[in-house]
C-alpha cells in the first residue's frame, strides 16, 4: 500500500496528520490542522475566476450546478471601472443557452495532494430572472476614479445543498463595467 495521509481529531478540536507507511504503523507528521484546513489538504477545495466586460444596463449570468453539499469560502468580484450588483440566486427562470464553461481549478496542486474531481460546473451565457436572492454585493469605483480597483466579496463560510444556483452580475453604471468575478469553495 502506498503512503497515505490519515487525519485524527484531537481533544482540542484540531486534527493531527499521520502518515500510513505501508506496514500498519503510522508516523505522526509535524502538523496540526484545524477542521477547515482538511479539505485543502484532501484536494476538495476549488476555485474559479472570470474576467468580464458588461455593457450599460446589461447583465452577465452564470449557472452553477452542484452535485454535493458545498461550503463557499469566497464569493465576489473586483471591478476596475463602473458599478456592479452581484446576486447569488436560487430558483427563478432561465433563458437562452449557458454554454461557456468557466475554468475550475483545485486550490491545492502540491504533489502529495490527492486528485479529486469537482462536482460543480459553472457556465456563462443565457439569461436569468426572478428567484430568491440569497446573497447580494455591490461595488462602485466612483466618478473619475481612473484605474482604482474596488472589491466586493463575502469572505465568511456559507453552506449550500446540492442544486442549481445562478449568479447575476449586473452593470449599474451608464458606462461599461469591467472586472473579475472569483469564487473559492469546498466540496463535501
Amino acid at each position: 500500500m502506498a503512503n497515505q495521509d490519515v487525519f485524527f481529531l484531537g481533544p482540542n478540536g484540531a486534527y493531527k496528520k499521520f502518515q500510513h507507511i505501508g506496514n500498519g504503523f503510522h508516523a505522526e507528521v509535524q502538523s496540526v490542522l484545524h477542521p477547515d484546513e482538511i479539505a485543502f489538504y484532501a484536494g476538495r477545495e476549488f476555485r474559479t475566476f472570470k474576467e468580464f466586460s458588461i455593457a450599460t444596463e446589461s447583465s452577465y449570468n452564470l449557472k452553477v450546478i452542484s452535485t454535493s453539499d458545498t461550503i463557499v469560502y469566497e464569493f465576489g468580484c473586483s471591478i476596475q471601472t463602473g458599478e456592479i450588483k452581484v446576486e447569488l440566486v436560487t430558483g427563478g427562470t432561465e433563458g437562452g443557452t449557458f454554454s461557456t464553461d468557466l475554468p475550475i481549478f483545485p486550490c491545492n496542486t502540491m504533489s502529495t495532494t490527492p486528485v479529486v474531481a469537482t462536482g460543480i460546473t459553472m457556465t456563462a451565457g443565457g439569461t436569468h430572472s426572478g428567484g430568491t436572492v440569497v446573497d447580494l454585493l455591490y461595488a462602485d469605483t466612483g466618478q473619475g476614479s481612473g484605474a482604482r480597483q474596488t472589491t466586493a466579496s463575502e469572505d465568511y463560510p456559507q453552506g449550500f445543498a446540492a442544486g442549481t444556483y445562478y449568479i447575476r452580475l449586473t452593470n449599474q453604471d451608464n458606462h461599461t463595467t469591467t472586472g473579475v468575478f472569483r469564487a473559492r469553495w469546498e466540496e463535501r
